[in-house]
């Protein structure tokens, strides 16, 4: 079973961490074009009457005007009178550039399945409190149908550190990396077997682990373009090795086949 000790979330895990980062980055990834991905958002927590800006934290994806998908273990707090605040349009992270759209959060429902720490089912639906403005800079990801498969190539993007050493290296501009889907099989083999993966997981990296998810990327949309442009979302980042990059060890993504009944049960509560 693989140590506890090389396997964290995906996710800025401290304050003091955090506190020196320039910006947040993916592993052997280039920066993506402002607005590449406009189903893409940042998860900032607002510090409230503090006098600092706000601090990226983790990623997530639009599901339509009021909902957002991200990861169960992105339900974080920084300080006592801070919130979390789900930004659209967004991609520089250490400017105010001027489309961005800021919303707070008014629930963030739980995958009932997810046990907390390193686990399955590591999954969760944001309601915020305003409809998103949709618009060429601001729409939603398409979802899969319940259990669908995939394989190939696979994009992920996000705000996430590209260190591969444990001294976060985080960037202000949004990053982007294409990243192979491994099988089940051979991941959980990677994993030596690891408890922690589940068949509702998704892996995806190449074995030399050039490149990977890191911390800050956590909640973040792993897509698949499909013939006719059509882009689907495959997995949400959930945990993978620290420090990041390390070789047979891909990242581990909440698979969102797995959950699309339960998703759409989260979006009718508006009906």
């Amino acid at each position: 079973m693989a140590s506890k000790l090389t396997v964290a979330f995906l996710v800025v895990a401290s304050l003091a961490l955090a506190s020196s980062r320039s910006a947040k980055r993916i592993v052997g990834g280039d920066e993506a074009a402002p607005h590449e991905f406009p189903y893409q958002l940042s998860l900032q927590w607002n510090f409230g009457p503090l006098d600092r800006a706000p601090l990226h934290f983790c990623g997530a994806s639009l599901l339509n005007e009021n909902y957002v998908l991200t990861a169960a273990h992105c339900e974080t707090e920084y300080s006592d009178d801070g919130f979390i605040e789900v930004v659209a349009a967004e991609h520089n992270v250490e400017a105010l550039e001027g489309p961005e759209q800021r919303r707070r959060v008014v629930t963030f429902e739980i995958h009932p399945g997810y046990q907390g720490g390193v686990s399955p089912n590591d999954i969760a639906v944001i309601r915020v409190d305003k409809p998103f403005e949709l618009s060429e800079l601001v729409q939603a990801v398409q979802l899969p149908k319940q259990l669908e498969q995939f394989e190939g190539d696979v994009t992920l993007s996000g705000w996430g550190s590209m260190s591969t050493t444990m001294q976060p290296e985080y960037p202000d501009k949004l990053r982007k990396v294409v990243l192979p889907l491994v099988e089940y099989d051979a991941c959980y083999r990677l994993w030596d077997f690891s408890a922690d993966l589940a068949k509702s997981n998704v892996c995806a990296g190449p074995t030399d682990g050039s490149r990977s998810a890191c911390s800050a990327d956590s909640g973040g949309p792993l897509v698949k373009q499909l013939d006719g442009g059509a882009v689907v979302q495959v997995g949400v980042v959930s945990w993978g090795a620290l420090p990041c990059g390390q070789p047979n060890r891909p990242t581990v993504f909440a698979g969102v086949a797995h959950y699309i009944d339960w998703i759409e049960e989260q979006l009718r509560q508006d009906a």
